[in-house]
C-alpha cells in the first residue's frame, strides 16, 4: 500500500508528465521538434515510467543489502599513489550484485540496465551519507600503524588487545582477550587480495597460543583459496571496519 507522501509524489509526477507531453506536441506542431525526436523522447519517457513502477520493489531489495554493499565499497575502492580512486573492482562487484541478487528475482529489461545501476549507486551513497562510520578510514596509514589501529579498535570495544613485537610471533600481529576468550589476529595492510598463506599462518599461531579464535584482518579482500581454507578451519576473515562488532559476532556480547 502506498503512503500518503508516495501518492502525492505520483500525482505531481503525473501532472508534470502531462504538461511535458502537451509542450512536446506543441513543439512538434511548430516544427521545433522533428517526428523522430518526438518519438524518441516519448519512448524514453515511457521507459522511465516503466522503471519507476519497478523502482520501489528494486529499492526494497537493495536496502536489505546496503550494509554488505558499503563494506564491499570500503574493500574494493582503492586510492592510488596519485590520489586517484580506482572504482573498477567495485563496479564489477555491483554488476555481479545486480545480476544475481536483483535481476534473478525481479524482471528488469536489459534496456533499463543503466537506470538500474544508477539507482543502486544512489541508494548506496544516500545510505553511506546518512550512516555515521563506526571506524575512521585507515587506508592511508602505514602497515605498522594499521596493526596498532586495529588493536585500538578492539580495546575500544571491550577487548584487551596488544600488538606483538617479538620476531618469533608465529604469524600473530595482535593478541586479544575478551573475558575468558583469547583471540589471535594476523593483520594485513594490502592493496591486493590477501592470500592463503595468511590463513595458514594464523592457524599455526592459534595452536601456538592455544587461542580460542583466529582471524585475519585487512583493508582489502581475500582470495577464493583463502576463503575456502578459512571456511574449512573456522578462521574469521575480517575487514578492519568489522572489528568493533567482532565480540558481538562471536556471541560474547548480549544483544537486545
Amino acid at each position: 500500500m502506498l503512503t500518503t507522501e508516495e501518492i502525492a509524489n505520483k500525482k505531481v509526477a503525473a501532472k508534470q508528465r502531462i504538461a511535458e507531453l502537451k509542450s512536446d506536441k506543441e513543439k512538434l506542431a511548430d516544427g521545433q521538434l522533428t517526428l523522430a525526436e518526438f518519438t524518441t523522447k516519448e519512448r524514453n519517457n515511457e521507459q522511465e515510467d516503466q522503471f519507476l513502477i519497478l523502482s520501489k520493489e528494486i529499492s526494497s531489495l537493495v536496502n536489505s543489502h546496503l550494509n554488505t554493499l558499503l563494506l564491499k565499497k570500503k574493500q574494493l575502492v582503492h586510492i592510488d599513489d596519485y590520489g586517484n580512486a580506482d572504482w573498477s573492482l567495485f563496479e564489477k562487484e555491483l554488476n555481479y550484485f545486480i545480476k544475481w541478487t536483483i535481476k534473478a528475482k525481479i524482471d528488469v529489461p536489459e534496456k533499463m540496465n543503466r537506470q538500474l545501476f544508477n539507482l543502486v549507486i544512489d541508494l548506496l551513497f544516500a545510505y553511506e551519507n546518512n550512516t555515521p562510520p563506526k571506524v575512521k578510514n585507515l587506508d592511508d596509514v602505514s602497515p605498522i600503524d594499521f596493526e596498532h589501529q586495529c588493536a585500538d579498535l578492539l580495546n575500544q570495544t571491550g577487548w584487551t588487545a596488544r600488538v606483538t613485537q617479538a620476531s618469533g610471533d608465529q604469524g600473530i600481529d595482535v593478541i586479544a582477550t575478551y573475558e575468558n576468550v583469547k583471540a589471535v589476529f594476523q593483520v594485513k595492510k594490502y592493496s591486493q587480495p590477501v592470500g592463503n598463506s595468511a590463513v595458514q599462518e594464523i592457524i599455526a599461531g592459534k595452536a601456538f597460543e592455544q587461542a580460542h579464535v583466529a582471524a585475519v584482518v585487512t583493508n582489502s579482500t581475500f582470495t577464493a583459496s583463502a576463503k575456502k581454507l578459512a571456511n574449512a578451519t573456522g578462521v574469521f576473515l575480517l575487514h578492519y571496519s568489522e572489528l568493533p562488532d567482532f565480540a558481538e559476532e562471536l556471541g560474547l556480547v548480549e544483544t537486545e
